[in-house]
């Protein structure tokens, strides 16, 4: 039996560091099913995208907190009623590269309009099942 001991517990420790090296890696828990390449909610967009500037305004001191508050309020009811060419559809991966860039504490005092994620171009790009003719990006983001 004094065999069967060091070989049961290899076995034991063999069997944990497959459980941990064969679970999920960071950042990819729950990105199994999400659709990247789909068209992102533009409305939901908007929201996030313009409560973030707002916030990255106060966090460069352009805006006091009442001033930011109000100008998160403003940007949520402006969403509801933002209308966007139809040649704009930036798809979920496009808005998250965006987003992300917005939160990055390192983008902080770089003006919205000029991060390359964000801009018109980017995500408002012409798809191979458009016309040339629409390359003029519209009043997207």
């Amino acid at each position: 039996m004094s065999r069967r001991h060091p070989l049961l517990r290899r076995a034991a420790l063999g069997l944990g560091l497959l459980a941990f090296l064969g679970g999920p890696t960071p950042g990819a828990v729950g990105s199994c099913d999400e659709d990247l390449d789909g068209f992102v909610d533009l409305r939901e967009y908007c929201k996030e995208r313009e409560e973030l500037v707002c916030v990255r305004r106060w966090l460069r001191k352009e805006l006091t907190d009442e001033a930011r508050d109000d100008c998160r309020r403003e940007a949520l009811s402006l969403c509801e009623r933002r209308v966007w060419r139809p040649d704009c559809r930036p798809t979920e991966r496009q808005a998250r590269a965006c987003l992300n860039a917005l939160r990055a504490k390192g983008t902080v005092k770089t003006p919205e309009d000029e991060l390359e994620t964000c801009n018109r171009e980017a995500l408002c790009t012409v798809r191979e099942s458009q016309d040339s003719n629409d390359s003029d990006a519209g009043s997207g983001p």
